[in-house]
């Protein structure tokens, strides 16, 4: 077996996760789409559960790593969130499994999500709250829900990085945002400056 079956065992899982959900997803698909027995599988990595669980905190270190890069080489409120949504929208275009499981978790209530990715969608929270709070003591943002701002950030991207082939399709003339530089920078001018017109 190869050195890095581990990785294809868990790119096959969150290919199927993504398509299927948790509750649709089967040990034998999975076990075939990777190119191993299911006992081999089960002593590779684990049980479904635990697929599951592995496939989720992968996916999200990613996230995790582009927040924290933002964090550390940027000096204030506005940088931060700017460099923090390039690094989510380039990180949901490197991998688009990853949107598709979270966004199936949301729909559910995150009923399937396993603890250690709830508390990873907590502390993005935290940092979100952080990051509000930095700006506003900067003078630089005004007081706004970060609950709502976290889920404005990672629902446009996850959305818009999924349906960039179907926007394409129903309007090729103006198919809106589709590389994770031009979704990450939309979104940010909406959020900065919303839609009113100043003096309205």
């Amino acid at each position: 077996m190869s050195p890095n079956n581990d990785e294809e065992i868990l790119d096959a899982a969150a290919a199927v996760f993504a398509e299927k959900g948790f509750s649709g997803a089967r040990i034998d698909e999975i076990a075939s789409k990777a190119g191993v027995n299911k006992a081999m599988l089960y002593y590779r990595v684990g049980d479904k559960q635990e697929l599951y669980r592995r496939v989720v905190l992968r996916g999200q270190r990613g996230f995790q790593k582009a927040i924290m890069k933002a964090i550390e080489t940027t000096s204030t409120a506005p940088e931060t969130l700017a460099q923090a949504l390039l690094g989510i929208a380039e990180s949901a275009d490197e991998n688009r499994l990853i949107p598709s499981i979270i966004l199936r978790e949301l729909a559910g209530r995150a009923g399937t999500l396993p603890k250690e990715g709830l508390d990873g969608v907590k502390g993005f929270m935290d940092t979100v709250r952080s990051i509000v709070t930095m700006g506003v003591e900067e003078g630089l943002f005004r007081s706004v829900d970060p609950v709502a701002l976290q889920f404005l950030v990672i629902g446009g991207i996850f959305t818009l990085s999924l349906s960039s082939e179907m926007r394409k399709e129903l309007s090729p003339h103006n198919p809106g945002p589709l590389g994770h530089k031009e979704i990450s920078s939309a979104l940010l001018d909406i959020i900065a400056h919303g839609i009113i017109r100043e003096g309205i």
